[in-house]
């Protein structure tokens, strides 16, 4: 799937984080997916680039990324960008559910 093909599933993907986030609640890549349509190896390999892209999209509208709201269904942990990332997670996660409280 190249960019240009994943901008419906970004912008999907952006409104269903933002419900989320006004219910300040986090989501699996698993519970994404599915309300994306996407599973199996498909969720293995594109989850991170539509993350990545939605990601960009929400720097380029002056947001905290929503990405920030995806965690794995096991660990609980975010995703590597997140994890590498020069702010801590969990303020990253409490800024985006600040941006879209109700």
């Amino acid at each position: 799937m190249t960019k240009k093909d994943r901008s419906e599933v970004v912008q999907r993907a952006r409104a269903a984080l933002i419900v989320a986030a006004m219910r300040r609640s986090i989501v699996t890549y698993k519970e994404l997916g599915k309300a994306l349509g996407i599973d199996g190896i498909a969720l293995r390999n594109e989850m991170r680039h539509i993350l990545d892209d939605l990601s960009s999209d929400c720097i380029a509208r002056d947001e905290r990324s929503l990405a920030a709201l995806v965690v794995n269904q096991t660990t609980g942990a975010p995703g590597q960008g997140f994890q590498d990332g020069d702010r801590p997670w969990h303020a990253e996660v409490q800024a985006v559910f600040r941006q879209w409280a109700s």
